[in-house]
């Protein structure tokens, strides 16, 4: 059944992913555009907070869920990579993530994690497709609250089935300029969601001195943050 492109295509609690988290505090979502219906498939709408991860060109001005809501722009790609040098070389999903978890990036995915951890929640946190900047941010938040990898991963494969919707809405839907954001630079790849993907993410941050943990200290996190995570996503 085709979805309309008159409402979110990839919009989910990030609850869903794992039975232990508690519903209603973090959704995680395509772009929401003007005009959309509202949602049906999650507790509460409009959320209070939203945490808008696209570039510049990306977008028009103005969020289309700004009034009467709290919207922080957190612009993941363009700390990573400033100049789009970094993102012309880009081959693979992998690549994209591994620019995306450099220092240079870090403190965007962060500033994600305090948001939803202590800000008035529903905290919506979404890029352009719900997939790849919103994807990492949701792996990072679930790990750092101990959901297990496998979970983890199929929550970032879920996004494979809703593309089509997707596509169809930033064809349709976003502005003329799009043109203009590193994104439409990368290959074709960009619009799948392998596990393999999200699972290289993962494995970087099993890697790191201190597991995810260490790599979220390491990269400018907050230790009482987490406590806060925690205490708020589990139930």
């Amino acid at each position: 059944m085709r979805t309309p492109l008159d409402r979110l295509a990839n919009l989910r609690d990030l609850a869903d992913a794992a039975p232990e988290l508690r519903a209603g505090i973090a959704y995680r979502s395509d772009a929401p555009l003007s005009g959309d219906q509202v949602p049906t498939t999650v507790e509460a709408w409009p959320p209070a907070t939203v945490v808008d991860l696209r570039s510049h060109g990306e977008k028009d001005r103005g969020h289309p869920l700004g009034r009467g809501v709290r919207v922080v722009e957190v612009d993941i790609l363009s700390a990573a990579d400033p100049t789009g040098a970094a993102m012309a070389r880009i081959a693979s999903l992998q690549d994209l993530y591994a620019l995306m978890i450099a220092p240079a990036a870090a403190a965007g995915l962060t500033r994600v994690v305090a948001e939803v951890a202590r800000e008035e929640a529903p905290v919506l946190f979404h890029c352009s497709a719900g997939k790849d900047r919103t994807g990492v941010s949701a792996a990072l938040i679930l790990a750092l609250v101990g959901i297990e990898r496998e979970l983890i991963a199929a929550d970032y494969h879920r996004t494979a089935e809703h593309m089509p919707a997707v596509i169809g809405r930033l064809m349709g839907g976003t502005p003329r300029h799009v043109g203009d954001t590193p994104l439409a630079k990368v290959p074709r790849e960009v619009l799948e969601a392998p596990e393999s993907a999200i699972e290289s993410v993962l494995d970087a941050w099993d890697a790191h001195d201190g597991g995810v943990e260490g790599w979220y200290l390491a990269h400018g996190g907050d230790p009482e943050v987490l406590v806060a995570l925690r205490a708020r996503l589990l139930a």
